[in-house]
């Protein structure tokens, strides 16, 4: 009795103690069966000489990285990367002494930008993460080679979008120009009114002013008449003139005039043959937008995202 109470203990201290269950059962436990595989290989020298290599690579890599930090190379090609963007934006070498300038620019930006990362100014910041996350869908988006369709799968495609490519309708119209910069506004729109009458009535009237953009503007439509003459309304005026006549006086962005339209071309369908181009480059554009969603799905899928209570 004593001697089974004793070696009970040791079996405690050994951390060997077995449950009842365990106790019931002659066989060893996993955990057991283990401990026993291990034991003689964590006797072994060899193992003892691993542990330690791994311990000496580990440190002597913190070491190599942490006098790394302190070193900056400018090689051959960030010489040559320097160079070739001096000639991009002023179209001519830079002089030595202009290179230098930019080498110690080069430097002083590396050294700035690795003392920002060791304080991790680069963490929790909006600007730095928008960034990085605008270069890797970059990245993606460079990745997806554009596809070329069949002509049949592309001609389904067209009849199915067919709206999209529709001609719009388009205006040709005069114009006499009254700069609001010049005249003032007041008497910019007064001398446009009375134009508008004149030439209405066939009477001479005033030449105006010389406008920035074309006086004669040839076959536009609705949307590039906006952004010319910086105005909807003065777009929405145009196309609901009728032709022929002088009518106004319409303020654009720049001022006034009076406008005469004199031709007028409805909005009308295109045929797959006269559209094939565009279509080719929406549909490898939507394609591309596609693939791109589908490998941000992929990419979604390795994650766990956790919602709180707001969306």
């Amino acid at each position: 009795m004593y001697r089974s109470f004793e070696a009970e203990g040791e079996a405690v201290a050994n951390g060997q103690a077995q449950s009842p269950s365990e106790a019931a059962d002659p066989r060893p436990s996993r955990r057991q069966r283990i401990a026993a595989r291990l034991r003689p290989l964590l006797r072994e020298p060899l193992t003892h000489f691993v542990i330690l290599g791994v311990l000496i690579f580990a440190v002597a890599h913190w070491l190599e990285a942490r006098s790394q930090r302190y070193v900056i190379t400018i090689a051959p090609a960030d010489v040559t990367r320097i160079e070739n963007s001096y000639v991009q934006q002023y179209g001519n070498m830079p002089t030595l002494a202009q290179l230098r300038t930019m080498i110690d620019n080069s430097v002083r930006e590396e050294i700035y930008l690795r003392e920002a990362l060791a304080l991790g100014l680069d963490r929790n910041d909006e600007i730095v993460r928008r960034r990085l996350a605008q270069k890797y869908q970059f990245l993606q988006a460079d990745m997806a080679t554009p596809r070329t369709p069949s002509d049949a799968e592309l001609r389904r495609w067209f009849e199915a979008h067919a709206a999209s490519f529709a001609e719009p309708a388009r205006r040709s119209f005069d114009q006499r120009y009254f700069a609001i910069d010049q005249r003032g506004e007041g008497a910019a729109r007064t001398l446009a009114t009375a134009t508008v009458a004149k030439l209405g009535h066939g009477e001479a009237a005033s030449a105006g002013d010389e406008f920035p953009g074309p006086k004669i503007v040839a076959r536009m439509a609705q949307d590039d008449v906006e952004r010319l003459f910086g105005d909807g309304a003065f777009a929405r005026a145009i196309f609901a003139a009728r032709p022929g006549q002088w009518v106004g006086p319409f303020r654009s962005g720049f001022g006034w005039h009076a406008v005469r339209v004199t031709d007028s071309a409805p909005a009308r369908s295109r045929s797959f043959s006269e559209a094939r181009a565009d279509a080719l480059m929406a549909w490898q554009e939507q394609d591309r937008l596609t693939r791109n969603d589908a490998a941000y799905r992929q990419l979604l899928a390795r994650y766990t995202v956790k919602r709180g209570d707001r969306p």
